[in-house]
Formats: C-alpha cells, structure tokens, sequence
C-alpha cells in the first residue's frame, strides 16, 4: 500500500473541494490526514462493512478529510456532498444525522468523544472504538475525567489519537505538563508518540494497537497544514481560507 500516493490523492481532492466552493479548515484538517489515511485505507477500519469498529473524529471541523477519503473511496459523490452543502445539512462539523452510514458520533462542542467513546466501548465490548481528537482539545476537564474512568474501570478495547499540531484555533500551543509521560503512565494505558506523518510508523503503531487487550493513546507529532506550503503552522490559516490565487497554486504542486 503506498500510502504516500494515497495522501497525495486526498489532500488534492480536499483542496480541490475547497476551490469549487465548500469552507473547510485547512490547518486541523491537514495535520490528521495522514493518521486517517492509514486508518481507512491500512484495514483498521473499513466504511463499506457494517460490522466495522466505530470511529469519532473528535476535531469534526477536520471533517473534509473524511469527505475527501469517502469521494476517493467511491462510497459518497462529489455531487451529493455539493447537494448536501447547499441545503445547509452537512456544515463545518460532522453531522451524523445526514452521512449516518459512515459516521458514528455528530461533532462540535469539543471534549465529549472519550466520554462517548467510553459509552461505546461498554456496549461493543468485541469492537475497537477510535477517536481522534486535537491537543487543544485536552484543556477539556472532560477529556481527563474520561481518561481516568477507562483506567479506573479497566476498559481495554478504546483507542485515543491526539493530533498534536501545537497551535489551536487562534494560537501557538505547549501542553508539556499535560501530555508529561510521568503523568499519562498513571493511567495504566499503553502510551505511543509517533511522528504523525510518517506512514510505516502510523501503521505499525496502529497494527500494535490493534492486537493490544489494553486501550491506548497515540500522541501523534504534526505539523498544522502539513503539505499545503503556506499553511503550514501559519496562524492565518488555521481558520481563515487561503486566497483562489493560493489555492490554484496548491492544487498545481499536485498536479505535477
């Protein structure tokens, strides 16, 4: 599987999206891409099998990456995500109620994923539950009541990625003391730090994972707007969309 064409497919498709006319956020959206290639395309998870794990993609405003990889995996059309946009039913969080087939939790306020994914886990004991969620994300005092009740409670089958891109929607972020190993050791889980880029390395942490009888949390390094030149670990596109000129210049270093 070469993981790196399959990247480069993706983000030309999601920066494609965004210059016919869709708002996504560029920055939060290209640091988790790689993850959730290797998620979707490495076997973990398959959105065609109903029988799947489930998945939460807690940072739902990354929700053009799943919409690029649904395109390219032909399971949703470009015509139905521009129909779905322009009737105001799909926005810039994850919506379960309208793509339910292939989303299992609706996205927005930010914190809720473990405590969800925890509620998950209890009642599919015999699935593996994945959520991604962003490093800002962690100031939630929900996150951590979550963590210690998997610990506590020995809930073995629920896998937490945090996208470690170090800048939050309108600032540079360090979150050492809270991300310290001493600390996250506590929790008896299985603790990874991957380079959040690197394929071989996402896959084999995630095959590890996989076979593991213990619930893990992956903190995955990135690089906010990875791939997309200007953007990347630029404030002003963290939220804010790049000029068409920018655009047009994006999508023609892909098409190379």
């Amino acid at each position: 599987m070469n993981y790196k064409i399959i990247s480069s497919r993706i983000r030309y498709k999601f920066i494609d999206l965004i210059d016919k006319g869709l708002k996504y956020h560029i920055g939060g959206t290209a640091s988790c891409l790689d993850i959730l290639v290797v998620i979707f395309y490495g076997k973990f998870i398959s959105l065609k099998n109903k029988s799947r794990d489930l998945f939460i993609l807690s940072k739902g405003h990354a929700l053009g990456a799943l919409h690029s990889i649904l395109i390219d995996q032909k399971l949703l059309s470009e015509k139905k995500i521009f129909k779905l946009s322009n009737e105001g039913k799909i926005g810039s969080q994850i919506d379960i109620f309208n793509l339910k087939k292939f989303m299992d939790w609706n996205t927005g306020s930010l914190g809720h994923s473990i405590g969800v994914s925890i509620g998950f886990a209890i009642s599919n004991p015999k699935k593996k539950i994945w959520t991604v969620i962003g490093d800002a994300e962690i100031d939630e005092g929900s996150v951590w009541e979550g963590l210690f009740f998997i610990s506590e409670r020995k809930i073995k089958n629920i896998i937490i990625i945090i996208d470690r891109n170090k800048i939050s929607a309108t600032a540079k972020i360090d979150k050492k003391e809270l991300l310290d190993k001493k600390l996250l050791n506590q929790l008896n889980l299985n603790l990874y730090k991957i380079n959040g880029h690197n394929h071989k390395e996402i896959f084999s942490c995630l095959k590890k994972i996989k076979s593991s009888k213990k619930s893990a949390i992956i903190i995955a390094n990135t690089i906010k707007g990875k791939g997309f030149g200007i953007a990347e670990n630029n404030l002003n596109y963290s939220v804010n969309l790049p000029s068409k000129d920018i655009l047009k210049k994006i999508k023609m270093s892909y098409e190379k």
